[in-house]
């Protein structure tokens, strides 16, 4: 076990505005690359196994590791608060210098031609900028995230969760991208709660649009906000009802 480390404000911003200088080994890490890369931290009192060894990079297709992984990355820091794991040097040091290699392989496989576009997608996920950037693009931080709300909605059995959310990118960014969904456990329960009867009954609700169509539907029926204040009984008859409503729109549509 290691304390965990961070960057220091200096050093993030440094390397912010080096990227375009080590293009080359951000497509293609080798260990931590230059020494340079892991100098300027501090370490924190809490305790880690390590990363390094432990994410996944041997499937075909990359996003079919994030299952595994985010399980992986949540339980090595579960000490981690939710306020501790909204700090950007936390999570750039990771990608830097812990896994370097799975972050590139997961995210930067193809190069893009011109620079600015190279650079802009190493900045989307070896720094993590916001919370936009914390929860949805950074390499590391984002598995984090989906682990912490899976053991949050899912406790019994945070696989089946994950497998179900990220069985379509669609259903993932609806819920997890959208802070006011993701972070409110009541309704995020009761929108799982129907997942898991659709999961069983053939998944159509799944579809990209009929998986939008009930968002946009609870949207109307008055947010997130509201549908917090309803009792759970009455949260999940409603959920319940719109998701029949757009799966009926689906047949209609002849989907």
């Amino acid at each position: 076990m290691t304390n965990l480390r961070y960057y220091t404000s200096s050093k993030l911003e440094e390397l912010r505005e080096t990227v375009a200088d080590r293009l080359d080994w951000y497509y293609a890490p080798e260990g931590t690359g230059p020494a340079v890369i892991c100098r300027g931290f501090r370490e924190s009192q809490l305790k880690t196994r390590g990363l390094a060894n432990q994410v996944t990079m041997d499937a075909k297709r990359p996003f079919e590791t994030d299952v595994q992984n985010a399980l992986v990355v949540y339980e090595s820091l579960s000490a981690l608060t939710p306020h501790q794991a909204s700090f950007e040097r936390l999570w750039a040091y990771l990608s830097h210098c812990d896994c370097p290699q799975y972050v590139s392989w997961r995210w930067l496989q193809h190069r893009p031609e011109k620079q600015r576009d190279a650079v802009r997608k190493v900045l989307n996920h070896f720094f993590a900028t916001g919370n936009r950037g914390i929860i949805r693009d950074n390499g590391v931080s984002r598995l984090w995230w989906l682990g912490k709300i899976a053991h949050d909605i899912a406790s019994a059995n945070p696989l089946e969760f994950l497998t179900i959310l990220l069985h379509r990118q669609d259903v993932r960014s609806a819920l997890i991208e959208r802070p006011s969904v993701s972070m409110n456990r009541r309704v995020l329960q009761g929108i799982y709660t129907v997942m898991q009867e659709q999961w069983a009954n053939g998944g159509g609700l799944f579809e990209r649009d009929t998986f939008r169509s009930w968002m946009v539907a609870l949207n109307r029926r008055g947010g997130v906000v509201l549908l917090d204040s309803l009792p759970v009984q009455t949260l999940k008859r409603l959920l319940r009802e719109e998701a029949g409503r757009a799966l009926s729109d689906r047949r209609q549509r002849g989907g």
